[in-house]
């Protein structure tokens, strides 16, 4: 498609195009490359937001201080102890995967 830059220096693509972003990129060789672009909105810090305090029996909170989360967490109490108990016992992620690295790297001893 051929435009003209007119006197102003726009350049009107039509109402197709109408209140699209496009990023505007100009290369060396004086061309213009016109990039789709959505804009993401950003979402307000939690701080900044009010939350309502969740009551909890018998005081207890998850570590964190993330109180949006403390009714889920309330709501999976038993789960979240039971999981803990099996990293306690088992091991992290990274404490299983590094044993198990250990157990590979050494060479099997014949009896």
């Amino acid at each position: 498609m051929l435009k003209e830059v007119g006197a102003s220096g726009q350049i009107s693509l039509g109402k197709k195009y109408a209140g699209r972003l496009y990023e505007v990129v100009i290369h060396d060789d004086d061309r213009f490359e016109l990039l789709p672009m959505k804009v993401v909105p950003q979402s307000r810090p939690l701080a900044t937001q009010r939350i309502q305090p969740v009551s909890t029996p018998g005081g207890w909170v998850p570590p964190g201080g993330y109180t949006q989360c403390t009714q889920w967490a309330l709501d999976n109490r038993e789960a979240l102890t039971a999981y803990a108990a099996q990293i306690e016992e088992e091991g992290t992620a990274a404490e299983q995967l590094e044993r198990y690295l250990s157990q590979q790297s050494r060479p099997e001893q014949s009896t």
